[in-house]
């Protein structure tokens, strides 16, 4: 006898899919638990290496490629993937992260790149959400929503705000959907990670200098595990909550410096 997380039958869409990160994990989870996917992701040459790995896994993925970056392509996601693909039971919206240029005072942020910030890490989640949720009411029918959130939005956000806030909202706005849909059968809820070992942030700071941090990472098949637990009906009972995922991250104190303050450097 066993309970399992079982998606058998059920079609989600995740949104960044990047092999090496919580994505690509997520991916992978979701067909080992009998479900089939719709990848998105702004570069097909991004998607392949997980399609490769649902292939090797005996499953079944689709693929849309679009740039979350731009509203009037996030406006256009949820009808063609209906259209493409049939109707998804599902979405983890995956996509966002820290952007190289907004790590510094807020002070000193440049405007686009707040813009850009926001845009990646919740304006998309909104658009996407909304008309996913519209299209199961006019159905009839509800289905299960995940959002990625962080842990830099429980307290401050120290030397990269516009993240920060950009996760505060989405942990916001998750509560408002599962408020607003929950009697009509859609859950809604956010997962906040620490610092996750992905290959995007490896790849920003030498291995062995992010170890001696003696920081707590998660895995991204620790987050996975999570949002394919939230998709599915083990987790009827769950909706509206911000689950932190994150090895015990902020139980520590979280503190910060100002850099020094570059010749030449402001404002643009």
């Amino acid at each position: 006898m066993s309970l399992d997380v079982d998606l058998t039958g059920r079609t989600i869409l995740v949104c960044g899919v990047q092999r090496g990160g919580i994505g690509g994990s997520t991916v992978r989870q979701i067909v080992r638990a009998g479900g089939a996917v719709v990848a998105l992701d702004h570069d097909q040459a991004i998607i392949d290496p997980t399609i490769a790995d649902v292939k090797e896994l005996g499953g079944r993925i689709d693929s849309l490629v679009a740039d979350l970056y731009d509203i009037d392509a996030c406006q256009k996601v949820i009808a063609t993937v209906i259209d493409r693909f049939g109707m998804i039971d599902g979405i983890a919206n995956v996509a966002g992260g820290t952007r190289a240029d907004e790590w510094g005072p807020l002070d000193q942020t440049p405007t686009a790149s707040f813009q850009a910030s926001m845009q990646l890490n919740f304006g998309y989640v909104f658009f996407l959400c909304r008309d996913l949720a519209h299209a199961w009411i006019e159905s009839g029918r509800g289905g299960a929503i995940v959002n990625v959130s962080s842990i830099s939005s429980l307290a401050s956000a120290p030397w990269h705000g516009p993240y920060g806030a950009a996760k505060s909202a989405i942990t916001a706005l998750t509560r408002t959907m599962a408020n607003e849909w929950h009697e009509l059968g859609i859950r809604a809820n956010a997962v906040l990670p620490g610092a996750v070992w992905t290959e995007r942030v490896m790849s920003r700071a030498p291995v062995a200098n992010v170890k001696d941090t003696g920081m707590n990472f998660t895995m991204p098949d620790e987050l996975a595990n999570t949002i394919a637990f939230l998709l599915c009906d083990l987790a009827a009972g769950i909706s509206g909550q911000a689950l932190t995922v994150d090895r015990s991250l902020t139980t520590k104190f979280c503190g910060g410096a100002r850099l020094p303050r570059k010749a030449g450097q402001g404002r643009t």
